[in-house]
């Protein structure tokens, strides 16, 4: 009973984040499930519902007039960069790629929370976004952490919120659909799953339509301090988990 109650609380709150930022479910939902489900149950489960809660998002979200284009380079390349991620994860001690990743996002939060100027990067082009794309798609095929990047990168340019989240989620969706059409190829989606699919159905949707709600009612400078956190826990995460 306690396991079901960490999965479930793990779900809702990771559920809301998403649903507010666009991004940063596997980082909430691990933080929780990585006491209780082996990688193998639980990587295929943070996809699903990550997917799930982006479908609700993008249902509630009201209408913008961001061009399919802002998005479009992140997700062709981030595409492109799966197939490599998932061929290096035989090739790359993934537990050292984590800890590299996890280093990196500690230290780099902080400096960040103080908000530099690079007045260089907010004219960066489309081959820049490719470019955070393609590798978040690397990091998406290593270890589901295909967010971390391109969050960082939109934050760097000084995007606006709205912006940022537009970016983020679709981009989010484009990779996350992708994995998990490879796993139901490949059956690595299985019986042993469909239990948590139905909590996880139950969980998670208030909780993201309630995140994609408030994400208006919070301001630009709320909105960066947040994300900012989610990946300096995302960074302590991927450090921690390597110690379990």
């Amino acid at each position: 009973m306690t396991s079901w109650l960490i999965f479930i609380l793990g779900a809702s709150l990771a559920g809301f984040v998403q649903g507010l930022t666009g991004f940063a479910f596997a980082l909430i939902a691990m933080s929780f499930w990585v006491w209780i489900l082996p990688p193998q149950l639980s990587a295929p489960l943070v996809v699903f519902a990550s997917l799930w809660c982006h479908i609700i998002s993008l249902s509630h979200e009201q209408k913008h007039e961001f061009s399919v284009s802002l998005v479009a380079p992140y997700i062709l390349a981030g595409l492109i960069g799966i197939p490599l991620g998932t061929y290096l994860l035989d090739i790359v001690r993934a537990d050292i790629f984590k800890i590299i990743l996890g280093i990196f996002l500690i230290i780099w939060c902080p400096i960040m929370y103080f908000a530099p100027q690079f007045s260089l990067l907010k004219s960066a082009g489309k081959t820049a976004d490719a470019t955070i794309g393609f590798a978040g798609g690397i990091l998406g095929g290593l270890g589901g952490f295909c967010g971390a990047l391109p969050s960082a990168w939109v934050m760097l340019k000084n995007l606006p919120k709205a912006q940022q989240r537009y970016i983020l989620r679709h981009f989010n969706f484009a990779i996350q659909l992708f994995t998990i059409l490879v796993y139901l190829y490949k059956g690595t989606i299985n019986a042993s799953h469909l239990t948590y699919i139905v909590i996880i159905l139950v969980a998670v949707s208030i909780p993201a339509i309630l995140g994609a709600q408030y994400f208006y009612k919070i301001s630009e400078r709320q909105f960066k301090h947040l994300v900012l956190s989610l990946l300096f826990a995302s960074g302590c995460v991927l450090v921690s988990t390597q110690f379990l």
